[in-house]
């Protein structure tokens, strides 16, 4: 395989899944800055195996809007125990895609994830970046 084919592959794979993280987080970030605080909870903790050996922890929140719907959304965040109460922040117009539990009250575990994906993923890609520029140059 080439160096640009290559680097377009990593251009196209990572910058997508970068774009979609950062994407992620901006969602958070606006129902932090400027959603509805209420008060949810953990209503269950989960473990799964993954193929290789590695397990992966997932936590379940529950909360009621403030128009009174129940609403039920997964996010992960370290040391948050079954049953302990947190603050969630959602926006209006899509409580489950826009909940949080990131921020005061709840765990910043969340942003630091979030943060650790897109500078992973962004490494990737300006590796591609690199290579397409190096096979321009080449040439």
């Amino acid at each position: 395989m080439t160096t640009l084919a290559t680097g377009a592959l990593f251009l196209a794979g990572f910058g997508l899944f970068c774009g979609y993280l950062t994407w992620r987080l901006i969602s958070r970030l606006r129902s932090l800055i400027g959603g509805i605080a209420v008060e949810g909870r953990c209503v269950r903790r989960y473990s799964t195996q993954s193929n290789d050996g590695g397990t992966s922890r997932h936590h379940v929140y529950g909360f009621t809007t403030a128009s009174g719907e129940y609403v039920e959304f997964e996010e992960d965040a370290l040391l948050i125990a079954q049953g302990e109460a947190v603050t969630i922040r959602y926006r209006p117009g899509n409580p489950a895609r826009s909940a949080t539990v990131m921020g005061p009250g709840g765990a910043w575990s969340p942003l630091f994830g979030h943060l650790l994906g897109i500078f992973v993923t962004g490494m990737f890609t300006l590796l591609g970046m690199v290579w397409v520029a190096i096979d321009q140059v080449q040439e």
